[in-house]
């Protein structure tokens, strides 16, 4: 099989290095490891080492995997940073962590990611000795792997993806055209496919678990103000900053909602963004009743919960929009990457995209309303995202 590695010839080079002592290991001995039959109650091991957006996403799988396999386990291999999306979660037996070097986004030195990554895996890898798994799905097709593990613990059969390497160690070793343009749930539904699962991404249902014991009572205490319908929540931030836009982009936006509508603005949020764009805007404006900042002070099933009553959600490509469009009408940008990872919504979702290789592919999933922009932060982007939201004023 040919391989299509994902990456620059500096990365690709040293896997397809490694992968010659791969294959050569995996051919004389791994390969050669004794399997039982699978279980029509299968053990499945899904990984996924990448960030929230992915953890969420991944969990779309469990439900169909439930419909095929009702008395499936579903174990989940993921970082600690995504182990809150699962914990929750009604179909996943156990959680594994392991936190991978390449994915970690911790503003710590490389070393410290290796020891992070060192020291998690070292704990996977005592409890994987001790499970068996009829299936091992890896939905990585980019980097973070983690097909690493499988000599460390017992699989029937593994299924995953060669482009970032060790694919030696798969017993389907599903590979991509490349120059391709795919949703990457079409990646899930290729793994799903190695395990007799139909999957079709028009016919998805997205979902999330929101804690039972979330109330307006637990969430009120949280807020510097009180929040008051009809409100609107700002997600200004994403795990790669290069992605965001300016200040002045979501100030103009929420200055217009306040002149226009009686409008809340919630700025969520892990950083200090947030301030920044309620200070320019306080600045020229005066206003501050109706601007609540709401960053760091909820957790990811509080913000679920809030979204679930907001009228809008503003957010960029990245976690926030994945899960906002679960529960609310969700407009989002797109500065980097385009149908890959367009959301998944149960409610309208407005995009603006600067993704030239989407540009005239059609996305499957309706409710999604896509324009192409090359550049994002423009007048005319603000000017429809205003518009679309004041819409909303007239419609209620």
């Amino acid at each position: 099989m040919k391989r299509y590695y994902s990456g620059t010839p500096r990365e690709t080079i040293p896997m397809r290095l490694t992968d010659f002592f791969i294959d050569a290991y995996a051919k004389w001995f791994y390969k050669k490891r004794k399997r039982a039959s699978i279980s029509s109650a299968p053990k499945v091991l899904v990984a996924s080492l990448g960030h929230m957006g992915d953890a969420l996403t991944v969990s779309y799988m469990f439900p169909l995997i439930r419909q095929k396999y009702p008395d499936a386990i579903i174990d989940v291999l993921t970082p600690t940073w995504c182990k809150v999306v699962s914990e929750c979660n009604p179909f996943v037996r156990q959680i594994i962590c392991i936190d991978h070097f390449l994915s970690n986004r911790a503003k710590v030195s490389d070393w410290q990611k290796m020891k992070q990554f060192y020291a998690t895996f070292k704990k996977a890898i005592a409890v994987l000795k001790g499970e068996e798994y009829d299936y091992y799905i890896d939905v990585r097709t980019s980097n973070a792997v983690s097909h690493f593990i499988l000599p460390f613990t017992q699989v029937k059969k593994a299924i995953g993806f060669n482009r970032r390497g060790q694919g030696g160690l798969l017993d389907v070793e599903l590979t991509l055209p490349e120059n391709t343009c795919f949703h990457h749930f079409d990646t899930y539904a290729a793994l799903l496919k190695e395990m007799g699962i139909e999957a079709i991404l028009e016919e998805v249902k997205p979902y999330f678990p929101i804690l039972p014991t979330i109330s307006w009572e637990t969430i009120g205490v949280k807020f510097p103000t009180p929040l008051t319908e009809p409100y609107v929540m700002l997600f200004p931030e994403t795990g790669e900053p290069h992605r965001q836009m300016s200040l002045s982009f979501w100030a103009d936006i929420v200055k217009r909602l306040l002149q226009e509508s009686p409008f809340s603005v919630v700025f969520c949020g892990q950083t200090d963004l947030s301030s920044k764009i309620i200070d320019e805007i306080t600045q020229t404006t005066g206003e501050s009743e109706r601007l609540i900042n709401a960053s760091r002070l909820l957790s990811i099933h509080e913000l679920a919960y809030v979204a679930n009553e907001a009228t809008y959600a503003l957010t960029l490509d990245s976690f926030p929009e994945h899960l906002t469009c679960i529960f609310c009408k969700t407009i989002t940008i797109y500065r980097v990457s385009g149908l890959p990872f367009f959301p998944i919504a149960n409610f309208p979702a407005l995009l603006f995209h600067g993704h030239q290789p989407s540009v005239g592919i059609e996305y499957v999933r309706k409710n999604v309303e896509i324009h192409y922009y090359p550049e994002t932060d423009i007048p005319e982007v603000k000017n429809k995202i205003a518009e679309r939201i004041l819409l909303e004023k007239v419609v209620s």
